[in-house]
């Protein structure tokens, strides 16, 4: 597998989302703006602006229209799809770090470094709730909606659930001996997966959430799970440069696209990855200033 480079940011890129049902990406970092890119042609479109400090997080609300930036400042800007305007904005109490839409109830939830999660009322235009889920950051949360389950991963090595109708709390658990930077359900919901610092992935079963296998998967810290669109496989990503493709039935190791492994893969730490809706495609992003587009078969 070789990756197609889309070069046009001048910084680090820390996030990247792509549109459900257009072919186009976004991606933002420490640039004064979020690139948007035509992920049939491969080209830089245009730049939404102004933007006046990095970009963590991006999220896209179809039904809205909007494009969402989480900021380090603790600013989650609200940019128009089509005009690339920028509508509103609503400020945080600290740095933003992942920021997902719950589609049924109309909800932006937002993590921060804080500990904080953020529930923001669409319609309303403003924070309807917002808790404590432990005293560090919360640099990825996910969410189940069948099981009714929101699950946060924390740098104090803590995974914490939620109901996810009235956010109650249910458990916590210490799911690593590092902090928890990465956390996803699968799509079923039969498992969830965690990554960490210390470089480890685990599989957890939902309905008694134990332990049920630990892999080494990366060499350094575990930045994003993310779960193919349709067929059985996930991908990790890592500060150790390499982008890893896991079968989700056994959870064997498929791909590992690094340069160690004679793939174009990228020359320093990967930030995020995301899929494109068709599965066809990976998109990542990293500190060497690149988007790349993964093509994928399965």
């Amino acid at each position: 597998m070789e990756a197609i480079n889309l070069v046009g940011h001048n910084n680090p890129i820390y996030a990247v989302v792509a549109h459900p049902t257009k072919k186009l990406c976004y991606t933002a970092g420490n640039d004064k703006g979020i690139v948007e890119w035509d992920t049939d042609s491969d080209q830089f479109l245009r730049l939404f602006s102004p933007i006046t400090h990095t970009v963590y997080a991006l999220e896209i609300i179809v039904a809205h229209s909007l494009l969402v930036a989480g900021c380090s400042n603790g600013h989650i800007l609200f940019f128009d799809t089509e005009s690339g305007v920028l509508q509103f904005s609503i400020e945080a109490t600290s740095a933003v770090f992942c920021i997902k839409y719950l589609a049924h109830k109309n909800e932006l939830l937002v993590s921060t470094d804080a500990g904080e999660i953020i529930i923001i009322n669409i319609n309303e235009q403003k924070i309807i709730h917002r808790f404590t889920s432990g005293n560090q950051k919360i640099r990825s949360f996910d969410f189940n909606v069948a099981l009714n389950i929101l699950a946060t991963a924390s740098n104090d090595n803590m995974v914490r659930l939620y109901q996810l109708d009235d956010y109650t709390f249910i458990n916590n658990f210490e799911a690593h001996n590092m902090g928890v930077g990465a956390i996803a359900f699968s799509p079923d919901g039969q498992v969830m997966l965690t990554g960490s610092r210390d470089a480890q992935l685990k599989i957890w079963d939902t309905q008694h959430w134990l332990c049920q296998k630990t892999i080494i998967a990366h060499l350094f810290a575990i930045y994003q799970i993310t779960f193919h669109p349709h067929l059985p496989y996930f991908a990790t990503c890592s500060r150790d440069k390499s982008i890893k493709i896991w079968r989700s039935m056994d959870f064997s190791l498929y791909k590992n696209l690094s340069i160690d492994k004679k793939t174009n893969g990228h020359r320093l730490s990967v930030n995020q990855i995301y899929w494109l809706a068709n599965g066809q495609n990976l998109l990542s992003v990293s500190d060497d200033k690149l988007l790349k587009m993964w093509p994928f078969n399965g």
